[in-house]
C-alpha cells in the first residue's frame, strides 16, 4: 500500500508543479515588460528634455565627431560674410531653436566680437539652455566659461554638450574657486538662485487632512542654501569677483516682485527671496560695473517652438496683467541679445511674453533702447528685513 500511497500524493502535486512553473514564467515575462518599459521611459524622458532643451535629437557623439562637426561649422561660416551684430536671429533650419548674430560694417566699431562669456547657475534649465545656444552657434565668442554649483551639475551639463568649459565652484562657501573663471572675462551672466524644495512630511500631512475632509493647508518649503546665502552673499561675492577680475559688462537674471516685500515668493521656507535678489540688484548698480538687470515672469518650457514678442515694464507693473510668464527660451533670447547689445547697458527692467508671435528680424536694438529703468527707492529692503528681524526677536 506504500506505493500505491506515494504514487497517489505524487499525482495530486503535478498539478501544483504546473502552476508554480506558471507563475514563475509569468514573472520573468513581467521583469521583461518592466524592464523594456523602463528602458522606454527612459529614452523617452531623454527625448522631452532634449527637446525642451533645444538640442532636437538624443544620440551620442563621441567627442571627436562634435569637434569635427563644430570645426566644420566654422569653416562653413568662414566662406560666408562675416556677422558681427545688431540682432540675435532665431534659425529653425534643424528644428533647434538657434541663435545667430547678424551685423553690419558699421558695428564692427562695437567690437562685440571675441568675448569671453562667464555663466554661473549653468547646471539649471536656463542656465544650461543659454550655455547650450551660446556654444553651438556661430557667435564669435572667444570663449564660453559655465560655472556650476557641483559636480553633479557638471555631468548634467556634460550630458548635453561634452565640450562644455566648466568650473565648479560654491559662490557661498568657495568663492575663490570663480578666480579662474573671471579671469580675462568680459561678460558675466548670472543665472544662480536658491532653490526651495517642498518638505515631504507636508504633503503627508496634506494627503490625511483631504483623506478625513478636512481644511488643506499649503506645502511647507525649505532651502539646502538660503536665499541669503545664494541670493544676496553668493551673488555679492560673484559681483566683487568680477570687479576684481576687470569684467566690463553683468548681466543678472533676478525675478519680478521685488517692489512688494508682502510677495508669496518672499514667503516661500520664510527665505525673503525676493529681498535678497532686490539687495543684490542694488549692490551691482552701486558697483561701478556695465550692468543689465533683467526681472523675468513666470517661467515655462514652451512645448511651441514659437518666439513670442516681449512686453517690457518696470516696477512690477505687469504684474496685474493675467498673463505674466515668459518662456525660458525667450528669456534666453533676451539674455543673449542684451550680452552684446551696447543699448541694453545701465538698464533694469521687467519682462513677460505677449500673444504675438516674433519674427526673426525682431529689432532689439529698439526694444532695448526705449526701456525705462526700475525704480529702486521703494521698499527699503534693509529697513524692511530689520523689522522683520525684530519681530522674530
Amino acid at each position: 500500500m506504500a506505493p500505491d500511497t506515494h504514487l497517489y500524493s505524487t499525482r495530486n502535486l503535478l498539478p501544483s508543479f504546473a502552476i508554480l512553473i506558471l507563475v514563475l514564467l509569468t514573472c520573468v515575462q513581467c521583469s521583461n515588460a518592466l524592464t523594456a518599459g523602463t528602458s522606454t521611459a527612459k529614452s523617452i524622458g531623454q527625448s522631452t528634455n532634449a527637446i525642451r532643451l533645444g538640442i532636437g535629437r538624443t544620440t551620442r557623439t563621441s567627442r571627436r565627431q562634435q569637434t569635427r562637426r563644430m570645426e566644420g561649422g566654422r569653416a562653413r561660416s568662414q566662406n560666408k560674410a562675416q556677422f558681427v551684430y545688431p540682432g540675435l536671429m532665431r534659425l529653425d533650419s534643424l528644428g533647434l531653436r538657434q541663435l545667430q548674430v547678424m551685423a553690419s560694417d558699421e558695428n564692427i566699431k562695437s567690437d562685440p566680437m571675441g568675448k569671453t562669456i562667464v555663466v554661473t547657475g549653468a547646471g539649471g534649465r536656463t542656465g544650461s539652455k543659454l550655455c547650450l545656444e551660446l556654444e553651438n552657434l556661430d557667435l564669435g565668442i572667444k570663449e564660453l566659461r559655465c560655472v556650476v554649483h557641483s559636480f553633479r551639475g557638471e555631468r548634467k551639463l556634460q550630458k548635453l554638450q561634452k565640450l562644455f568649459n566648466t568650473y565648479i565652484a560654491d559662490i557661498y562657501r568657495n568663492p575663490e574657486n570663480l578666480a579662474g573663471a573671471m579671469e580675462g572675462a568680459d561678460t558675466l551672466v548670472i543665472l544662480t538662485s536658491a532653490m526651495p524644495k517642498i518638505k515631504k512630511r507636508s504633503i503627508a500631512k496634506l494627503g490625511l487632512a483631504k483623506l478625513f475632509r478636512r481644511k488643506l493647508g499649503r506645502p511647507s518649503f525649505r532651502y539646502k542654501q538660503t536665499p541669503e546665502q545664494v541670493d544676496w552673499i553668493g551673488q555679492k561675492n560673484q559681483i566683487d569677483m568680477a570687479k576684481e577680475a576687470g569684467v566690463k559688462h553683468v548681466v543678472l537674471v533676478s525675478s519680478m516682485g521685488g517692489t512688494d516685500p508682502n510677495n508669496s515668493l518672499n514667503k516661500i521656507g520664510d527665505g525673503n527671496i525676493l529681498l535678497w535678489k532686490r539687495k543684490a540688484e542694488q549692490y551691482l548698480i552701486n558697483s561701478g560695473l556695465k550692468y543689465t538687470i533683467i526681472h523675468p515672469g513666470g517661467l515655462t518650457d514652451s512645448k511651441t517652438g514659437v518666439s513670442m514678442i516681449p512686453i517690457a515694464g518696470v516696477d512690477d507693473e505687469l504684474l496685474a496683467r493675467n498673463q505674466r510668464s515668459i518662456s525660458r527660451a525667450d528669456l534666453v533670447d533676451i539674455v543673449g541679445n542684451a550680452i552684446f547689445e551696447e543699448s541694453a547697458i545701465g538698464k533694469s527692467f521687467d519682462v513677460i511674453a505677449s500673444e504675438e508671435i516674433r519674427d526673426d528680424d525682431y529689432d532689439w536694438g529698439g526694444f532695448f533702447n526705449n526701456l525705462s529703468h526700475c525704480d529702486y527707492s521703494t521698499p527699503d529692503v534693509e529697513e524692511v528685513l530689520a523689522a522683520q528681524k525684530a519681530v522674530k526677536a
